[in-house]
């Protein structure tokens, strides 16, 4: 039961935010279950009120929106009573590559590009129960994978009397507060399947710290990069050069011409 003011005013906030903001909406799930604070709450409002301030994606933007992350991160490193189960630590990451984002993707005015976290198509079969029942019926069956961080495209799929709605992601990032082998191992059979239903799709993954062997090479997977925020030390703070070559990387691929083999002949005699 919800008595103080102080709870009333954060649900009353956190319940208008947006869907992308999951961070915030983990920490309204945890408030009704009463493991939320007002001091974190106050820290997490101000963030995302800072964050609110700052139009635009030039370098010194990315820059004020690190040091923003960078000092709520510090906060909430001191809170240990949330498991990895809990996606708290974990979603602060997803929420912060919405604020990275979005002023981008608003920039090319397309109404039907959305950024967040979703199921992902990766491919599509048929199973049908029985010929008798496959003459009457599609019988399809989409495949998805959650991402926990995509720009994508809604789509809705239609043959004969069956629909679907799927989401098609252009750029799908696994957000990671670390990354050992057997995650590495899980995202790269996600790469491979997302990039068998959408070889257009930048797949990335975005850590805070590394700990997978360095004898492991991942270029043999269909990852096409992985972003170490913190670099080589888990004590540094989140580094804002990294997070700009991570908002270039995918700023580059939202304006490429992905299929225009013409052109790329024409200017590079190259197709790929």
């Amino acid at each position: 039961m919800i008595n103080s003011k102080f709870e009333l005013e954060a649900i009353e906030f956190l319940s208008k935010l947006p869907k992308a903001c999951v961070h915030g909406r983990n920490i309204l799930t945890k408030l009704k279950n009463k493991k939320i604070t007002q001091p974190l709450f106050e820290k997490y409002k101000t963030w995302f009120s800072e964050n609110e301030k700052i139009i635009g994606f030039k370098g010194v933007d990315i820059k004020k929106r690190v040091q923003l992350l960078n000092e709520y991160k510090n906060y909430t490193s001191t809170i240990k009573i949330f498991t990895s189960q809990s996606q708290f630590h974990s979603t602060v990451i997803e929420e912060f590559l919405y604020y990275l984002f979005r002023d981008k993707v608003a920039s090319f005015n397309f109404n039907k590009i959305e950024l967040g976290g979703i199921r992902a198509y990766s491919n599509l079969y048929f199973s049908p129960k029985s010929l008798r029942e496959f003459q009457n019926e599609a019988f399809i069956r989409v495949n998805e994978k959650d991402q926990d961080f995509a720009i994508y495209r809604q789509l809705e799929l239609v043959a004969e009397n069956t629909k679907k709605i799927i989401n098609i992601p252009i750029v799908s990032i696994e957000c990671k507060t670390y990354l050992d082998k057997t995650m590495l191992e899980g995202s790269i059979a996600t790469a491979e399947k997302i990039k068998l239903g959408n070889p257009y799709c930048l797949f990335l993954i975005v850590t805070e710290t590394y700990s997978v062997s360095l004898e492991v090479d991942p270029k043999y997977s269909r990852i096409d990069q992985i972003y170490v925020l913190r670099k080589d030390n888990p004590s540094n703070p989140i580094q804002p050069d990294v997070v700009i070559d991570l908002f270039t990387f995918v700023a580059n691929h939202l304006a490429a011409d992905w299929s225009d083999i013409a052109t790329k002949i024409r200017k590079n005699g190259k197709v790929l």
